[in-house]
């Protein structure tokens, strides 16, 4: 990918928040596609339902989209990048993890970043119900994560012909010290985001939770402790982060083709984590751009994103 943003847009910070925050609303950024979506609710195993914004082509291939940790479907950088497939031909899926968008009501146990199976279940149903068995994955941030495991794992059907994460987390420890150490502003994003989304947890069932002294706490990696003692089986953050690292061996372990997709300059998943993957068995998935922020990709004033085109080319290659 060559992205040679114009110099006023340079900064990562800038290309970072036009991605996520300043241009939700706009009625220009995939509005036909909010408008025309047909929102479903997918049975997964042990009872888990997740939820996805679908709007599908018929006897197209469908592309599974997975937004951000404390993302939802209608994140700016997921309508671009959905409407620009759908625009070119393509089905696609916004997908929904746990508790993401407003879907706190449907599962009484919490999200966790390890949970993979459900994913795949989701994934896979899509794929058979709106692209007839044909269709590929794409994330970001976070849901690059989901993305990479759902192409190692045994489970994912082989109907994914290709898989594209864009800054994905690899290394989940090291990517919320450097969030707690880094520019406030990144870390102050995501506590208030995810509060929003314990007290919506807590408002879905009162009877269960109570995140009062949660929200105290004034950092990622301390709400992430407290958040691992009391609801989820492991023992501590570091084996949890464990369950969902991904090293420099990922490459032996995917079933389908796969294309990471970072930045020099990202504010909030260090570049050095896609850089290990180059210095092992990584280097013909990976691509790193000197500029682009966090899943930014902005290339003009009309802030419209280099990135879209990119994935359309790239899905149109795999299919």
């Amino acid at each position: 990918m060559d992205f040679r943003p114009p110099r006023l847009l340079r900064s990562p910070h800038l290309q970072t928040l036009l991605s996520s925050r300043l241009v939700r609303g706009r009625d220009g950024v995939g509005m036909e596609l909010v408008e025309r979506a047909e929102p479903v609710t997918i049975p997964c195993r042990d009872g888990v339902r997740l939820q996805a914004l679908v709007n599908p082509v018929p006897g197209a291939p469908l592309v599974v989209l997975i937004h951000g940790w404390l993302g939802r479907a209608d994140s700016p950088y997921l309508r671009r990048a959905s409407t620009a497939l759908y625009r070119d031909g393509f089905g696609v899926a916004r997908l929904h993890l746990r508790d993401h968008g407003d879907s706190a009501h449907l599962n009484e146990e919490m999200f966790n970043a390890a949970r993979i199976g459900e994913v795949v279940d989701a994934a896979n149903w899509l794929l058979h119900r709106y692209g007839e068995g044909n269709g590929s994955l794409m994330g970001f941030s976070l849901g690059g994560n989901f993305v990479l495991r759902l192409a190692c794992h045994a489970e994912t059907s082989t109907g994914f012909r290709s898989a594209l994460a864009v800054c994905p987390v690899l290394d989940p420890a090291a990517a919320v010290s450097e969030l707690d150490r880094g520019p406030a502003v990144y870390r102050h994003y995501f506590l208030r985001k995810w509060r929003r989304a314990l007290a919506e947890k807590e408002a879905a069932f009162p009877g269960r939770y109570d995140f009062s002294a949660a929200r105290r706490l004034a950092h990622v990696s301390t709400l992430t402790d407290y958040f691992v003692a009391r609801h989820t089986p492991y023992l501590d953050a570091a084996e949890y982060y464990g369950l969902y690292t991904l090293t420099r061996e990922l490459s032996s372990s995917l079933r389908l083709p796969v294309r990471i997709l970072a930045t020099e300059d990202d504010p909030v998943v260090p570049a050095a984590h896609a850089r290990a993957l180059l210095d092992g068995d990584g280097a013909d998935i990976v691509t790193i751009t000197p500029h682009g922020g966090h899943c930014g990709f902005i290339q003009d004033f009309r802030l419209s994103s280099a990135l879209d085109a990119y994935a359309v080319g790239y899905f149109a290659a795999a299919h």
